[in-house]
C-alpha cells in the first residue's frame, strides 16, 4: 500500500496548479534523499520547465540514483537544458554544460555554440564551454569511425546518429554565417570541419562558397587542428576531383608531427589513381625538403609509408636522394627494401644520378648500397665499375661486389664482354679466373661450339681478356675449320702470342688455301720466337664484314 508521502507527490505531479511547482522545488532541498527523489520524479512528470531548471542547478548535489533518474530522462530535459544555457546565469549554464556532458546530449551543439555569440562569456570564463563543445565534438565523430581505427572515445550505440550529425552540421554552417559576433570563431569552425566530411554541402559551402575571411578561418584550422577528425577530412579530400587548393596546401605546409603521423598512418598501401594525380600536384612538402629533413621522431612502423609518400610526390631529386639515404642508413629491414623499390618509380637519368653519387660517398653503407644497384639499375658501364668495386679497401664494399658478380661465368663474359672498357678487360679476365677456375676449360669448349658466331665468339672474349694464351690448343684447333673466316679469327690471334705451341700451330696454314690466311701465317713464322708480338686492342680478323 502507498504511503501518504508517495501519494502527496503523485498528486503535485499531476496538478497543474503553479504552487504545485514550487512546493516540489522547495522539496528538492530537503535533507531526506527519498524526499528529494520523489520530488525530482515528480517534475520530470510535471514537465515544467521552471521545475526543471531547479533540478539541473542542483544536479551537482544530487545522490547517483537522482542522477541516474535524471539521465535516463534526458530528453524530457531539453527545453530546460537550453534555457539554462541560452538564458540562465553562470551557475546553470555550468550546471547545464555539466549535465550535457555527462549524458552527451548532442542535441544541445548548438545551444552550446550559441553560447559564444554575442559575448555571452565576457563575464566569466569560456573554458568549460569550449571543454563541453570539444568533448560532445568528438563523441559524435567517434560514432562514424572506422571500428578498426583507434580511438580515444568509447564507442556506443547512438540511435539516429546520421540524423544527429547532419542537424548539428546545419546549425554550426548557419552560425558561421555570421561568424565575426562570436568568440572562438576558430572552435566553431573547427566542430564543422570535425563533423564534416568531403561530400557534404556545409563542408562545401566553407571551403568554395563562403567570404574571405571564412575561408581565412578555414585555412587556419586546416593547418593548425590536431584533432583526427580534421586531419582525416584533409586526408580524404586526396580521394576526390578537383580538391580545394587549401587543402593540399595543408598537407605541403603541415610539419607538426601530429599530423604527420596522422597522414602516414592513412597513407594507402595502393593508392588509387585519382590519389596519385592529386599527390603529383604536391611539388613540395616542407618537411620533406632536403634542408628540413629529419626522420629520427618518425615511428619506425611508419618508416615504409613514409617512403611510399615521397614515391608518390613530386619532389625534387635532392630531396629524394636524401630521404633515401637516411633510409638506407637508419631504416628497418622493410623500409630499406622500400627505398631501394622507390627507384622503380623514378626517372632513369635521376636513379643513374643517385647511384654513381652513392658510389663515390664516404659512407661505407651508401657505396655498398650503390654496388649493389649498378647492374640491377642498368647503371651505364655498370660492370667496369662493379669489377673497380672488387679490389676496394671498404670490405662492405667488397662483399657486396662479390656477391653482385657470383653469377659472374664464362656465359655471362661472353654475352657481354663487349661492352667492357678495353682497359678493364684484363681485369675481367683475371677476376673470371678468381671467381671460375674452369673458365679456361668453358671457353674451350665455347671454341668448339657446333654454331660459327658462337665459335669465334668465344676466340674474341678469350683474346679480349688476355686469356688466349691459355687456350691455345682449342685455337689451334680452330685451324682445322672450314669457315675461312674463322681460320683467319684464329690465326689473327695466335699471330699474337709468342709460344712454340702457337708457331707449330700456324706453320699448317702455310698451304692454306685462303691467300691472305697464308701470308698472315707465314710472316708470324718469320718473326723470332723471342720477339715480343704485337699487341692490339681488337683483332683485325674479328670484323665479320
Amino acid at each position: 500500500m502507498a504511503s501518504s508521502i508517495s501519494k502527496t507527490f503523485d498528486l503535485l505531479a499531476q496538478s497543474r496548479n503553479s504552487h504545485a511547482v514550487n512546493a516540489l522545488i522547495l522539496a528538492l532541498d530537503v535533507e531526506d534523499p527519498e524526499i528529494r527523489e520523489q520530488a525530482v520524479f515528480a517534475l520530470l512528470q510535471q514537465q515544467s520547465s521552471r521545475g526543471l531548471v531547479e533540478v539541473i542547478r542542483r544536479y551537482a548535489t544530487h545522490s547517483a540514483g537522482v542522477r541516474k533518474l535524471l539521465e535516463t530522462h534526458s530528453n524530457a530535459l531539453d527545453a530546460a537544458i537550453r534555457q539554462c544555457l541560452q538564458h540562465g546565469n553562470r551557475e546553470l549554464q555550468y550546471a547545464g554544460l555539466e549535465f550535457v556532458r555527462i549524458t552527451c546530449d548532442f542535441k544541445q551543439i548548438p545551444s552550446i555554440i550559441s553560447l559564444f555569440e554575442n559575448k555571452r562569456l565576457v563575464n566569466h570564463q569560456p573554458d568549460l564551454t569550449s571543454q563541453t563543445l570539444r568533448y560532445l565534438v568528438g563523441r559524435l565523430y567517434e560514432y562514424f569511425l572506422n571500428p578498426s581505427v583507434d580511438s580515444v572515445y568509447s564507442r556506443a550505440f547512438l540511435k539516429n546518429a546520421k540524423d544527429i550529425r547532419r542537424d548539428n552540421l546545419n546549425a554550426i554552417v548557419a552560425a558561421t554565417e555570421h561568424l565575426q559576433e562570436f568568440d572562438r570563431p576558430e572552435e566553431i569552425m573547427e566542430s564543422l570541419l570535425i563533423l564534416g566530411k568531403v561530400d557534404d554541402p556545409a563542408i562545401r559551402k566553407v571551403l568554395w562558397s563562403s567570404n574571405e575571411d571564412i575561408r581565412r578561418l578555414v585555412e587556419q584550422v586546416l593547418k593548425q587542428s590536431k584533432h583526427i577528425g580534421v586531419m582525416q577530412l584533409i586526408c580524404d579530400f586526396t580521394e576526390v576531383n578537383y580538391p580545394n587548393a587549401k587543402v593540399l596546401e595543408a598537407i605541403s605546409t603541415r610539419d607538426d608531427p601530429e599530423f604527420i603521423a596522422h597522414l602516414l598512418r592513412w597513407l594507402p598501401e595502393k593508392p588509387t589513381e585519382l590519389q596519385q594525380t592529386n599527390f603529383r600536384q604536391m611539388e613540395q612538402v616542407i618537411w620533406l625538403r632536403a634542408d628540413r629533413q629529419d626522420f629520427s621522431s618518425i615511428p619506425q612502423v611508419l618508416q615504409v609509408a613514409l617512403i611510399r609518400l615521397i614515391s608518390l610526390l613530386n619532389l625534387d631529386v635532392a630531396s629524394k636522394k636524401q630521404a633515401q639515404k637516411w633510409m638506407l642508413q637508419h631504416g628497418t629491414p622493410a623500409a630499406k627494401e622500400a627505398a631501394i623499390d622507390m627507384l622503380r618509380k623514378m626517372d632513369t637519368a635521376e636513379v643513374t644520378e643517385m647511384v654513381l653519387e652513392s658510389l663515390d660517398s664516404e659512407d661505407p653503407i651508401q657505396q655498398a648500397w650503390a654496388t649493389c644497384q649498378l647492374r640491377a639499375q642498368h647503371v651505364p658501364d655498370a660492370m667496369n665499375l662493379l669489377i673497380n668495386k672488387i679490389d676496394s679497401p671498404v670490405e662492405e664494399v667488397r662483399e657486396a661486389a662479390r656477391q653482385e658478380l657470383s653469377s659472374f661465368d664464362v656465359e655471362y663474359v661472353l654475352e657481354h664482354f663487349e661492352e667492357f672498357h678495353p682497359q678493364v678487360c684484363p681485369s675481367v679476365g683475371k677476376l673470371l679466373q678468381k671467381l671460375n677456375p674452369r673458365c679456361i676449360v668453358d671457353l674451350s669448349r665455347a671454341m668448339a661450339h657446333p654454331l660459327r658466331k658462337r665459335r669465334m665468339q668465344a676466340a674474341r672474349c678469350a683474346y679480349a681478356l688476355k686469356l688466349h694464351d691459355q687456350v691455345v690448343p682449342a685455337l689451334a684447333a680452330l685451324l682445322e675449320d672450314a669457315d675461312d673466316l674463322v681460320r683467319r679469327t684464329s690465326a689473327e690471334i695466335l699471330a699474337t702470342i709468342s709460344s712454340s705451341a702457337a708457331r707449330q700451330a700456324l706453320a699448317t696454314l702455310v698451304n692454306d688455301a685462303n691467300t691472305r690466311i697464308r701470308e698472315m701465317a707465314v710472316k708470324a713464322l718469320q718473326r723470332p720466337l723471342t720477339q715480343e708480338q704485337p699487341d692490339g686492342n681488337q683483332v683485325e680478323g674479328t670484323n665479320e664484314t
